[in-house]
């Protein structure tokens, strides 16, 4: 008899994705509707937008925070001119790590007017701007000008000490912003008030630069000594223990004196508002100092000149008699 062939028993591998797909569950009705909320949210989204966001009903909203800035109304314009000493280079580049606002440019020749300083920070943004020009390597000045509207003031830079001086320890953060404390006395006369205005807008760092932290640990401090603008520099130092409880100052730097000259309607240009009548130039000072050198040269001359004249007359009548005064003569 012939032997009946029996079929053939199925894998192992393959009788468990059998009872696999045995046990799988259809989806419910609930899970359906939620993988199908995203494609409904983009097919429904706003007329003529293709790709509107995906938004999930669990993810919570957080309003939207504008960080509120000024400082694109408040960029200076550093700069200097040829022939700077290193003393004033080492100023420039402090006023430039305290005010981080600033833009720095290369240096201006002196020959061109000045109105050009105006052209220039136009072109590159700056709505204010402060120039030193030096002369005969020796004298500094410092013009602040309001770019757009004006005025202009010119001082007259002594006394520097920049922060690389070792008689000032203080720091502080780079970049944060100072405290203007300014004197009681800049409200005696009104171009002292316009000075102040000046000064606190150049010198503010605007809230939310870009540049700036938001930190207040030191003071910038302006105070009126005999005719004199003073600035000087302090850190904020907090007590470090029970018995100071007083914040203190610990001196930064730069330090540098301020002497008005004169103030102009425009940028640089205009009419003279202010001129300071009590203002001497370096030159005319030099030259007193050499007077009054000359005088007591001048003095000297006279007194060797008085004595010669008294011993040639007066001295040889009084000169005894000499018997071998001819013994040589023929």
């Amino acid at each position: 008899m012939a032997k009946k062939e029996l079929p053939a028993a199925p894998a192992a591998g393959s009788a468990q994705k059998t009872k696999k797909r045995r046990n799988r569950k259809p989806k419910s009705s609930s899970a359906a509707a939620a993988a199908a909320a995203p494609l409904a949210a983009v097919d429904n989204g706003p007329a003529g937008n293709e790709f509107s966001a995906v938004t999930s009903t669990d993810t919570p909203h957080y309003p939207q925070v504008a960080r509120r800035t000024t400082h694109k109304k408040k960029k200076v314009l550093l700069l200097c001119s040829r022939g700077v000493t290193s003393s004033n280079i080492e100023l420039l580049e402090d006023l430039l790590k305290l005010m981080p606002h600033s833009k720095k440019d290369s240096k201006f020749d002196k020959r061109e007017l000045l109105s050009t300083l105006k052209e220039i920070a136009q072109l590159v943004g700056c709505h204010y701007c402060m120039y030193f020009e030096a002369r005969k390597m020796k004298d500094l000045y410092m013009w602040v000008a309001n770019v757009e509207t004006g005025p202009a003031i010119k001082f007259l830079v002594q006394q520097i000490k920049p922060m690389s001086d070792l008689r000032l320890t203080g720091n502080c953060l780079l970049g944060s912003r100072p405290m203007l404390v300014f004197d009681a006395a800049f409200d005696d006369a009104p171009e002292l008030k316009l000075m102040r205005a000046m000064l606190q807008q150049v010198f503010s760092i605007p809230k939310g630069h870009p540049r700036s932290k938001p930190f207040h640990d030191h003071v910038i401090n302006f105070v009126i000594v005999r005719g004199r603008i003073v600035v000087r520099h302090y850190q904020v130092l907090p007590p470090l223990n029970t018995s100071r409880e007083d914040d203190t100052l610990v001196e930064i730097g730069p330090r540098f004196t301020l002497v008005p000259i004169k103030v102009l309607a425009g940028a640089f240009s205009g009419e003279t508002l202010y001129s300071n009548v009590d203002y001497v130039s370096p030159n005319e000072a030099r030259a007193a100092l050499k007077r009054k050198a000359s005088r007591s040269t001048v003095d000297h001359v006279r007194q060797k000149e008085k004595r010669r004249a008294r011993i040639n007359e007066h001295g040889v009548a009084d000169l005894p008699f000499d018997d071998l005064e001819d013994a040589f003569d023929d």
